[in-house]
């Protein structure tokens, strides 16, 4: 098939996940997808310190993933765990008149949350929408700059570039949004392996975001849970009606649901492996769990596409 690649790579702590996507005319037409695992201690995610613990089975590792989906493409999507960075939801009263303005605003927002050494942090932005009180809901991305360049380097080294990079439950979330009807007011839970990703929406603005790595079995899920949200809950009127979605890779899926529910005290709508969302699924194996592993390469290798038209 003709016309260009749009390649999402997925980085954990446990391996890889890369995918090649396509269109044809209006479908995204799924063109390949690979998955390697790798050994422990080759990736340590953290937003203190370079990540990559073992540069030469990292980059043998994206070039085993990468080459064969990408034919002549060098431009990736990248899709980091969580825990590579910060994620901060932030209501701005006061309004941007530029992308400048809007980071050295928010930088000044942020100054009590950020590490000591902001200065050296890589900051990104997006204005989700406006709040009923006038203010601007903003998402914001922030990185250590040495973290960003270790990846950037090594993917360089393996025949590679990053035109975008991510984070996991954001892009797990792309996924699915513009492909499944969520409604306006519901609840987001993806687990990935040992990752928790709990994000909330609010009048179709995102309202709360939570990521917890380590955890291990449902029950460390149900706990972590309840801690996270013990506030929220209390705060939010509408927090009662939203509707639960869940996304997992998980080979026990029933006692994860179970902990879920019983931690949300309502039921779930289980989300459908993300390959199903794509045509072309004939051209890629996977185990189950592989392919419902494979929402965050997807939506950042669609967020390509968004960007490049």
């Amino acid at each position: 098939m003709f016309g260009r690649n749009f390649i999402g790579l997925e980085v954990r702590r446990q391996g890889l996940r890369a995918v090649s996507l396509k269109r044809k005319g209006r479908h995204r037409v799924l063109n390949g997808g690979q998955t390697l695992q790798l050994s422990e201690g080759v990736v340590s995610p953290t937003a203190r310190e370079p990540n990559v613990l073992d540069s030469q089975v990292f980059i043998d590792g994206i070039r085993e993933v990468l080459l064969p989906l990408a034919g002549r493409e060098e431009r990736i999507g990248l899709c980091l765990p969580d825990a590579a960075g910060h994620i901060f939801l932030l209501d701005v009263d006061t309004p941007f008149k530029n992308r400048q303005q809007g980071s050295d605003i928010i930088r000044w927002q942020l100054k009590e949350k950020l590490p000591d050494n902001f200065r050296t942090l890589e900051l990104d932005y997006q204005i989700l929408g406006e709040r009923e009180s006038g203010s601007q809901r903003v998402l914001v991305s922030v990185m250590e700059r040495a973290i960003r360049n270790q990846y950037e380097e090594l993917l360089a080294a393996a025949g590679f570039s990053a035109a975008l990079i991510d984070f996991q439950s954001l892009q797990i979330y792309n996924c699915y949004r513009s492909k499944v009807d969520l409604g306006s007011d519901f609840i987001f839970v993806a687990l990935n392996q040992h990752q928790l990703n709990i994000l909330t929406v609010q009048n179709g603005i995102l309202d709360f975001h939570r990521s917890k790595a380590g955890m291990g079995d449902a029950q460390a899920v149900f706990q972590e849970i309840n801690r996270s949200l013990v506030t929220y809950r209390s705060e939010h009127n509408v927090y009662a009606r939203s509707t639960l979605f869940l996304q997992s890779d998980w080979a026990d899926q029933q006692n994860l649901s179970e902990a879920v529910s019983s931690a949300f005290e309502r039921e779930i709508q289980n989300l459908p492996s993300p390959l199903t969302t794509l045509a072309g699924q004939q051209n890629i194996t996977l185990s189950s769990a592989e392919a419902a592993g494979m929402a965050a390469a997807i939506g950042v290798a669609e967020s390509m596409m968004w960007d490049r038209g």
